[in-house]
């Protein structure tokens, strides 16, 4: 038998996570680097697109099952992330108790793979259902980009340059069979500060 957790814990799990991993609590002004409180923001939002999509709207309890899977975050941005980070910033969607119980009343079942990060196996974050045989029919993707810009007229390794970095969150479900994509939401934000471009 599956040991899972239930939505009310999930997204405590999740944040304590995030915390885990290398996108770290602690802010400083020297860097631009993604922090946890950052990631629940990016994804609060895009929770909020895909509750009030067309896709959610024109589904109903009696409507075909579909069984969604997420992949990791595919990270195309200069911030390194872990895997655990990576399906972290997925997981925060899809395991957010309002989204799961959107999606459950839609006949939307929830299907996370098998995670070999160790940093989600510390953490425990497992879902009760459904039965790993089970196909999925649509994937949950995500995709991380960034643009960094500096300015302040000083030289690159000074610390009176100012920097702004902004990341930018795209998540998209595919069908399995069309490749079609029923759903898609982005969200970005961007962190100011001062130093050399490489802290």
């Amino acid at each position: 038998m599956q040991r899972g957790v239930g939505p009310s814990a999930a997204i405590a799990l999740v944040s304590a996570l995030v915390c885990i991993c290398g996108f770290g609590c602690a802010a400083t002004q020297r860097t631009t680097l993604l922090r946890g409180s950052d990631i629940q923001l990016s994804t609060q939002r895009i929770i909020d697109q895909l509750a009030a999509s067309e896709w959610l709207a024109g589904r109903s309890a009696s409507s075909p099952r579909a069984v969604l899977r997420p992949e990791r975050l595919e990270n195309l941005s200069d911030n390194r992330l872990s895997q655990g980070d990576q399906w972290a910033a997925m997981s925060m969607v899809l395991l957010n108790p309002r989204m799961l119980e959107m999606l459950r009343s839609r006949n939307v079942i929830v299907q996370m793979p098998t995670l070999r990060s160790d940093a989600i196996a510390r953490a425990g974050l497992t879902i009760n259902e459904p039965a790993a045989q089970l196909t999925p029919t649509h994937l949950f993707r995500g995709r991380l980009r960034s643009l960094s810009r500096a300015g302040g007229g000083a030289s690159v390794d000074s610390d009176r340059v100012e920097r702004r970095d902004t990341f930018i969150f795209e998540y998209a479900i595919a069908d399995v069979e069309t490749r079609e994509i029923k759903w898609s939401g982005q969200t970005e934000l961007s962190r100011l500060a001062h130093g050399s471009l490489i802290d």
